[in-house]
């Protein structure tokens, strides 16, 4: 029988979060999602792409709006990056210092943009799934809700592979 051993290291506070919650919607403790990462490194297994749906790389202008918060308390203006059926990335160019002041894994954003072609911008409300930090910080989000003209919108884009 395997010994067990405690391995500690320094993360960030988003991927805390990020493994937290994906604890808890697997059902199982941050430790097995960790381990079976690091197992899987070690093995050369490659990285399974866990995605339902295929992403088109796009760049177009979008705001969000935390839908946590009190109404009106944050605006994050910024360019969607990539698009799929499931959700979106989102670059934030925001005045706030660190996003997480804002915005937290697990809540929810109101992400509105224009699509060409379309007289009006559609509006999608999504979960934030992942808070990536680059030069500019980048959510990953899930679509939860959007009405059926919006996601008849999206999958035209998507069809269209729209840059």
């Amino acid at each position: 029988m395997s010994k067990s051993v405690t391995i500690c290291f320094d993360t960030l506070e988003s991927v805390r979060e990020s493994l937290e919650h994906e604890a808890t919607v697997r059902d199982v403790e941050v430790g097995v999602i960790i381990n079976r990462a690091i197992e899987q490194f070690l093995s050369g297994q490659q990285l399974v792409n866990r995605r339902e749906h295929g992403r088109v790389g796009v760049d177009m202008s979008a705001v969000a709006r935390p839908i946590d918060g009190e109404v009106g308390t944050a605006i994050l203006p910024g360019r969607i990056l990539d698009l799929s059926e499931g959700g979106l990335k989102l670059q934030c160019h925001s005045e706030f210092e660190d996003i997480e002041e804002v915005v937290k894994v697990g809540g929810q954003v109101e992400i509105i943009f224009t699509v060409p072609d379309k007289e009006y911008p559609v509006c999608f409300t999504c979960e934030v799934r992942h808070i990536y930090r680059k030069d500019a910080s980048e959510l990953g989000c899930e679509f939860v809700d959007g009405n059926n003209d919006n996601f008849d919108s999206l999958k035209t884009i998507l069809a269209a592979g729209v840059n």
